[in-house]
């Protein structure tokens, strides 16, 4: 007997990932093709600052002023005379090091304090019930109203009675509140199901149980979203430091720049231009870690 049944055809190679993105680029009409081109030429002036701090940082203090970069002159000479020259000078003559340690503590502990804080005060107007609770949480958005300048002077009166000038629990005191904080976390808040609170309350789980089990590890988008924020604020804060500190033996990194730019002689250029690269290179390593959080917890969307 003849056997008359077909063999099935050999299944199709699956298309490379290269393929897929050729393919991709020819859907897209000329007008989107050149929107793509334009926006791409956008980010690359945004982008020329931190490539040109990225490469003077490394460069000896000689070239560093020199334009058009020498890496765009001549690639393969300007790989090679990159230095850790500048680095060095600014981190240990300079006392650049001290100072990020600085940085380091006061934006991580101040951090820490704004998440366990505001958590807290979002979890409370989210789901307790108490007299003015509507009152206080729109008071507590009216300070987002208020100018930076005009809580300088009131926070620094505080920190003086309370005996912390010229401490480092001055720095972080003040960032260990944020009304954008409050106001993102409850937002957030709102959004989980109340099934899950019910659930627990019937478990005998009380407020702190309920909080720390269940609406911290559901809510980690939100707390990536306000962490980077925070972060960023109190690493790129200049002015309040520089009010409540006048050691230099404890300065964050901004105020010690603003130390270096301060030489009216020799000024070190190549140790600045170290520092600040150092000073720009951690904010975005951190946000690039925790970008996907961050744009989940600014969406307000919480994952299946």
């Amino acid at each position: 007997m003849i056997d008359t049944t077909t063999a099935p055809a050999p299944a199709a190679p699956a298309a490379s990932p290269a393929r897929k993105g050729r393919s991709k680029l020819h859907r897209l009409s000329p007008v989107q093709l050149a929107g793509v081109i334009v926006l791409c030429a956008i980010g690359a002036i945004y982008l020329y600052p931190l490539f040109w701090l990225a490469d003077s940082a490394f460069r000896p203090s000689v070239e560093i002023f020199q334009y058009p970069p020498l890496l765009f002159r001549d690639f393969q000479r300007g790989i090679t005379e990159y230095t850790l020259g500048s680095m060095r000078l600014a981190l240990f003559q300079w006392n650049v090091s001290a100072a990020f340690g600085v940085s380091v503590f006061v934006t991580l502990l101040g951090m820490f304090l704004t998440l366990l804080i505001s958590s807290l005060c979002a979890y409370a107007f989210a789901y307790l019930e108490f007299p003015g609770r509507k009152f206080l949480f729109a008071f507590i958005l009216g300070t987002m109203m208020l100018p930076l300048t005009t809580m300088i002077a009131p926070f620094y009166e505080v920190i003086v009675a309370l005996g912390l000038a010229n401490t480092l629990w001055a720095v972080i005191i003040p960032y260990s509140i944020s009304a954008f904080g409050v106001f993102l976390l409850r937002q957030y808040y709102i959004k989980i199901p109340r099934s899950f609170m019910e659930s627990a309350k019937v478990e005998g789980a009380g407020h702190l149980r309920i909080w720390w089990s269940i609406i911290l590890p559901l809510s980690r988008p939100a707390l990536a979203a306000l962490a980077i924020v925070q972060f960023r604020g109190i690493w790129n804060d200049f002015l309040f430091p520089m009010i409540v500190l006048t050691c230099q033996k404890a300065c964050t990194l901004p105020i010690q720049i603003k130390v270096m730019d301060s030489q009216n002689f020799n000024k070190p250029y190549d140790a600045i231009i170290a520092a600040g690269f150092l000073t720009a290179a951690v904010p975005m390593i951190f946000f690039l870690i925790f970008q996907r959080q961050f744009i989940e917890g600014l969406a307000g969307g919480m994952k299946e």
